[in-house]
């Protein structure tokens, strides 16, 4: 339920948006791999509750998940569309980014009231990736609001940058999955700007 509000926001932003703009993400430069798949409904596996191995822990309290992507970044990705902050769940802050032609639209959210765990246990298709050094957790779902390939990453104990890509039928998952990985990558590298 966490994520449906800001999907909900996200999808209301995307009524403005009438003008098609070229533009195309790539899935170069995204240091995630695939390791593992299990079900949304499968409990994590005990390697999941052994201490992170993280290159370093990083509290995003008080990160401004806006900034987490450059002007030159969003053009990279085709993000046309200014960002909009929101926070309509208290201890996540979130931000929306979208296009002109309605393809797709992507969401930074900084978690503080949830860990790597709870996003182990979403709707959907789930794989074990690595971003950045972090681990990292990617959902692919298809909710009634449409479609979402989502990563989580794992910064902190009890926190999660959640980084998604989002479609309202305009691309398919696995579009969608290929555009967000290398925006969850910048995301992660931006982190130390």
């Amino acid at each position: 339920m966490r994520r449906v509000v800001p999907l909900i926001a996200a999808l209301a932003l995307l009524g403005g948006c009438s003008q098609t703009t070229g533009g195309s993400a790539t899935p170069g430069g995204s240091d995630s791999t695939p390791t593992e798949q299990t079900s949304g409904s499968a409990k994590p596996t005990s390697a999941a509750k052994e201490p992170a191995k993280r290159p370093k822990t990083v509290n995003i309290a008080d990160i401004d998940p806006c900034s987490l992507l450059t002007d030159a970044q969003r053009a990279e990705f085709g993000l046309d569309r200014p960002p909009r902050q929101s926070e309509e769940v208290p201890g996540q802050n979130g931000c929306t980014i979208s296009r002109e032609d309605r393809k797709y639209f992507a969401g930074v959210t900084a978690d503080t009231t949830a860990g790597i765990d709870d996003y182990a246990k979403a709707a959907g298709k789930v794989t074990k990736l690595e971003v950045g050094g972090f681990p990292a957790l990617m959902v692919e779902a298809t909710t009634q609001l449409g479609l979402s390939c989502s990563i989580a990453v794992d910064v902190s104990d009890g926190q999660v940058l959640d980084v998604s890509a989002n479609s309202v039928n305009e691309t398919d998952l696995p579009g969608l999955c290929q555009i967000v990985q290398p925006i969850a990558a910048a995301v992660v590298t931006n982190l130390d700007k």
